[in-house]
């Protein structure tokens, strides 16, 4: 029971000791980009294990924004070593914390190597009541997929080697988040950028079809870091989407809570397919791109007043299943 709390208030750690042969799969998604967001990576490092198949395997996937291009490296699932007091993971000789990261990548695709520093994160708070992005959706048992926000914003100091080239990231910028579950969503949106104007700003949003229990639910959780206040519109704090529509490569959310308005439009780039955990497999139907751009109003609903107005470049986006699935009912 302790440990099972441990996790829950603590989602950055490893949650799959213990967990056997049944399905599970949990990955990390680092986010690194230079000072001036000229060179864009994404590193997710995870595992997948299946109860009805002998696949279990290890694995790092590198998203190239540069070039639109990503890379699936499996490991031994034996190449896989977490930590079970803090978050400390290791895949061959790949390590991976909420400080740093040292990478030695050797594939025949691609060749990576090097460490970066992180520092000054902003994670989305933890609570008694609200363990994390999840909110009080932390505590209920049977979740197919479960979702931390570990840091809106840091800084970066170090460099890579990325083939042959040699890549300098003193003064770039980083978003660390993590998934863990049995299965993705059957049909999500996923927005992400820290590359606003004021440098302050983050912003996330994800919005998607919760199965549970044989059961389906929409749900969404966005935060917008602005200034040290995360501005928080989720499902469980009662906020509302009045508007999530869709033309041609263009996004528009509109949501409110209690006490302010979002205004969020986005426009999508093309993406390259990265591989998801589908039940019994890590399949490629995740198509994502790191060079969207978002636009966002924030405001105060009782003056009307708006409190920033921005443009977010480098943004993370994914959009992928049924579209209808999540606009519906909202």
């Amino acid at each position: 029971m302790f440990k099972k709390l441990k996790t829950i208030y603590k989602p950055e750690l490893y949650h799959g000791h213990n967990k056997g042969k049944q399905d599970f799969f949990e990955g990390w998604y680092f986010k690194v980009a230079d000072k001036k967001a000229e060179n864009v990576f994404a590193f997710i490092p995870g595992v997948f294990q299946s109860e009805s198949k002998n696949n279990e395997h290890a694995f790092i996937q590198v998203l190239d924004g540069r070039r639109n291009e990503s890379f699936f490296i499996k490991y031994a699932f034996e190449k896989f070593r977490a930590a079970e007091d803090r978050f400390f993971i290791e895949i061959e000789n790949n390590k991976f914390s909420k400080e740093e990261i040292i990478l030695d990548i050797q594939a025949k695709e691609i060749k990576i190597k090097g460490k970066l520093n992180f520092y000054n994160l902003k994670p989305w708070p933890v609570d008694i009541l609200s363990p994390g992005a999840m909110g009080w959706y932390g505590f209920i048992p049977f979740m197919e997929c479960n979702h931390g926000v570990l840091s809106f914003t840091h800084q970066i100091t170090g460099d890579l080697k990325a083939n042959s080239e040699a890549i300098d990231f003193d003064k770039g910028k980083g978003y660390l988040e993590k998934d863990w579950g049995s299965s993705f969503p059957s049909a999500w949106l996923w927005l992400q950028s820290n590359h606003f104007n004021e440098k302050s700003s983050s912003l996330m949003v994800s919005i998607a079809t919760i199965p549970w229990l044989s059961r389906e639910f929409r749900g969404f959780i966005i935060g917008f870091l602005h200034k040290d206040h995360l501005y928080k519109f989720t499902t469980y704090n009662n906020a509302n989407i009045n508007k999530f529509q869709k033309n041609e490569d263009i996004i528009e959310i509109n949501v409110e809570n209690k006490g302010y308005k979002l205004f969020i439009k986005a426009y999508y780039k093309e993406g390259t397919l990265l591989k998801g955990p589908f039940r019994t497999d890590m399949v490629e139907n995740v198509e994502e791109s790191i060079q969207a751009i978002v636009e966002i109003k924030l405001v105060e609903k009782a003056t009307n007043k708006i409190i920033t107005e921005d443009k977010g470049k480098k943004a993370g986006f994914e959009l992928n299943g049924n579209l209808e699935e999540i606009i519906d009912n909202f």
